[in-house]
Parts: C-alpha cells; structure tokens; sequence
C-alpha cells in the first residue's frame, strides 16, 4: 500500500525551510538526569551527543523513558550507555514529504538533517504539525 500525502505535502516543500538549525547537544559522559534537565531546560525532546566534537549520537525523551525509566536504571549513568548511535539522517534539500515518509517507514519522532556531510539540524514530527497548524490559521484569516 502506497503512502497517501494530503495535497499540501504533494508540492514540492523543501526542508530547509522548516528544519531546526539550533542544534542543542551534550557531551557523551554527561549523566542522563543532566541530559533530560537540558531537555526540560530548552524545552525540547531530543539532544545530539557529541565525542570528540563530532556528533556521535541522538539521546530522546523516548530512550529516556524506555531505557532508563521502564529497565529502573539510575539517571546518574552517562548518556553514552544508551543513546542511539544509529543516527538517521537526511540531506537538507529533501523534500517534506520525504522525511515524513521516512520517520513513518521508521517508526521515529526525530530525523538529523545534514548538509555536506554535516549535521546542521533537527527536523521533528512537531515540525509537521507545525506547518499544518500555519496552513491552517493562514486559510481562517483569509475567511
């Protein structure tokens, strides 16, 4: 069964205009208590880890509550105990569309968005909504 966009993904929407260029990360050995705090703190849901000043890893509220909370671990172990380090990405010139049907196909919330091989943001699923959201109220204030 082929996926199904409704006509507003059918256009050619690039990502780059709605990925988040500010990426917020932490170091590899930084305890998963100060990974979550930065997340409360900026109030996001996803953090890069990062060793030896490259991106290394994705640390997410879901491994949060899955690794950590669920298996009864102690939020002092370090990040790098249970962040992915299978970082999905894709290129900054990608279509919308695609990066929706490829956080579907993955089951995932979160993409990395590269540009010449270097990862300069984070696309999410709220980022879809978000769009959505400023179709919609454009089309009410049109009325």
């Amino acid at each position: 069964m082929e996926l199904q966009f409704p006509e507003f993904f059918k256009k050619e929407l690039p990502i780059r205009a709605f990925v988040t260029k500010k990426i917020i990360g932490v170091k590899s050995d930084c305890t998963v208590q100060e990974a979550a705090q930065k997340m409360v703190e900026f109030s996001i849901s996803s953090l890069v880890v990062i060793e030896n000043n490259r991106v290394t890893g994705f640390f997410t509220e879901g491994d949060f509550k899955k690794k950590v909370i669920a298996e009864g671990k102690s939020p002092k172990i370090p990040v790098k105990d249970i962040m992915n380090r299978d970082l999905i990405t894709i290129d900054i010139n990608a279509e919308f569309k695609d990066a929706l049907k490829e956080m579907i196909d993955k089951h995932i919330k979160h993409l990395l968005v590269k540009e010449k091989n270097e990862i300069v943001g984070v696309l999410t699923f709220t980022d879809f909504l978000d769009v959505q959201r400023q179709k919609i109220e454009t089309f009410i204030s049109r009325e």
